[in-house]
């Protein structure tokens, strides 16, 4: 069921969907937390329905998505659409569109809305605020999620997020590598009889990937770590490990491949599978966690600051 409402408030909406769940005899069981998705225009919202779907087969939810960059009126109203059942996949799914002065309170205009006793999320899939914990619906978030990736400046956008990080901010670079980090802990776990000194890792320095994971790293392993420019990247294609007899462990994964090859000193190569994640299963893996991630706090408040570039590696 798909019903338009133009004019409406919060609460009318709140109401409405009150109806409509004790009509097909749903009540809120099972429903696990409110994400809320912010996007910046109405051309946006089809995609954050698109993206919430996914996610909400693995956590029940109700979804709110919330138009910020709404058309200026002379009148505060609020345009909304309400999606329930099979329109709404595994979720309740209301698009909010404030109009004029709506568009400034925005926490009250939610609030009718949230699912109680049960996490908030918040996520900005495309331009996230400077400080996330201070923006109205931030303030509201058990969690808060950014896609630095999806902006023009990526490694801009992070330095700017660890300037104003907040306990349970989590940005979807960071979840984008968690394959890329459970192979390489193997491989140094399993490397331990040779002490590491050193280690590079190559791809697009644009991107965040290389950058968070050498930051990952040097925290990891206590060690320097230097990133290099790999021009025919997207994002990583190698991590070298350099142990203190000379010996070097290398992971390398060519640029559009999903498999990843493995060389260590006097064994045959390996062959891991390392294909890139999709968008949904970054957002699906962060809504399992809601506590703080101190790694993840630590890699851009104070990791990234400390890389260094090796210009002369390829």
């Amino acid at each position: 069921m798909i019903q338009t409402l133009k004019g409406t408030s919060g609460s009318e909406v709140a109401a409405i969907l009150n109806r409509e769940r004790s009509e097909q005899g749903a009540g809120a069981l099972g429903r696990v937390l409110t994400l809320i998705i912010c996007v910046p225009t109405v051309a946006d919202v089809d995609r954050a329905i698109e993206i919430s779907d996914a996610a909400s087969k693995e956590h029940p939810c109700r979804v709110l998505i919330v138009v910020e960059d709404a058309e200026e009126t002379q009148s505060a109203t609020l345009n909304a659409q309400i999606r329930v059942g099979g329109q709404a996949g595994a979720s309740e799914v209301v698009v909010l569109e404030p109009l004029g002065e709506t568009a400034q309170s925005l926490d009250t205009l939610v609030n009718p809305l949230l699912l109680s006793d049960v996490p908030i999320v918040v996520y900005w899939p495309l331009h996230p605020p400077t400080n996330p914990a201070g923006h109205p619906l931030g303030k509201l978030a058990t969690k808060r999620l950014t896609d630095a990736r999806q902006t023009p400046d990526p490694m801009k956008t992070l330095a700017k997020l660890a300037r104003n990080y907040t306990d349970g901010d989590g940005d979807l670079s960071w979840s984008a590598n968690t394959l890329w980090r459970g192979v390489l802990a193997a491989t140094v776990d399993e490397a331990r009889t040779n002490r590491i000194v050193r280690a590079r890792v190559r791809g697009n320095l644009a991107h965040p990937s290389p950058n968070l994971i050498a930051a990952w790293l040097a925290w990891k392993l206590e060690i320097e770590v230097t990133v290099c420019q790999d021009d025919s990247a997207k994002t990583v294609t190698g991590i070298f490990f350099t142990d203190d007899t000379g010996e070097e462990v290398s992971l390398t994964r060519r640029e559009g491949s999903d498999v990843a090859h493995l060389h260590r000193p006097g064994l045959s190569t390996t062959f891991v599978n390392l294909a890139r994640r999709e968008l949904k299963d970054c957002l699906m893996e962060d809504l399992r966690r809601l506590d703080p991630d101190p790694i993840y706090e630590i890699v851009i408040t104070e990791g990234l600051a400390k890389l260094k570039e090796d210009s002369s590696a390829k």
